[in-house]
């Protein structure tokens, strides 16, 4: 729910239909007023629902109501050095940090990827640039839309790819691997190459985070 912007009215004709059309054309919100907008919609909420504490052991850990310091500093560190935070480390930032405000995931990977019209050579690469395997129906697999492998042949672009979604304000990357496992990959005859391309991805994105 956003500030209202000014309407102005038109009136069109249509051509087909003899009828009067009304449009009202609404001009954007600045970012500024849509953030002052999702701020006063804000409201202290408490859960009145009874909450059975289970014995040390005998269920799993709720992580969202785990406590813990919020070392910003210390998570931020260990990306740009490279590194991994723990998953307390990563959780105790988190759990403080939307109570303070919405944090983002990024974007769609593929429909990003699919605006760069790459084809078969692009996919390909170097690396797979003599690959020839023939499918069930004795058809040559075409490794075109196959987007992870472009972790090994367009790297680069990847790493940008995860940095424009960072600098939009994206607090969560997720990697180039939605079909890295071997069952999607089996469909391109690349179930080989599976833990690789998922630990390339990872790397990528790492680099990507460490850089902006």
């Amino acid at each position: 729910r956003f500030p209202e912007p000014r309407a102005e009215t038109n009136t069109v004709q249509s051509k087909s239909i003899p009828l009067l059309l009304t449009m009202k054309l609404f001009k954007a919100a600045t970012p500024e007023q849509q953030l002052e907008a999702l701020r006063s919609l804000k409201c202290e909420v408490e859960c009145e629902a009874e909450h059975i504490q289970p014995e040390a052991g005998c269920a799993a850990v709720d992580v969202c109501r785990l406590e813990g310091p919020q070392e910003t500093q210390v998570v931020a560190q260990k990306i740009i050095d490279g590194k991994t935070p723990t998953p307390t480390e990563v959780l105790n930032y988190f759990n403080n940090e939307l109570k303070k405000r919405i944090c983002f995931l990024d974007g769609g990977m593929g429909t990003r990827i699919q605006a760069e019209k790459f084809e078969e050579a692009d996919y390909r690469g170097d690396r797979f640039k003599d690959f020839a395997e023939i499918d069930a129906n004795g058809v040559p697999v075409s490794l075109k839309g196959n987007n992870d492998l472009l972790v090994f042949s367009k790297p680069e672009m990847m790493k940008d790819i995860h940095k424009e979604y960072f600098a939009a304000g994206s607090d969560i990357c997720e990697t180039n691997t939605f079909n890295g496992t071997t069952i999607s990959q089996g469909e391109y005859k690349m179930q080989a190459v599976v833990y690789e391309l998922n630990k390339k991805g990872a790397e990528l994105a790492k680099l990507a985070a460490a850089e902006v």
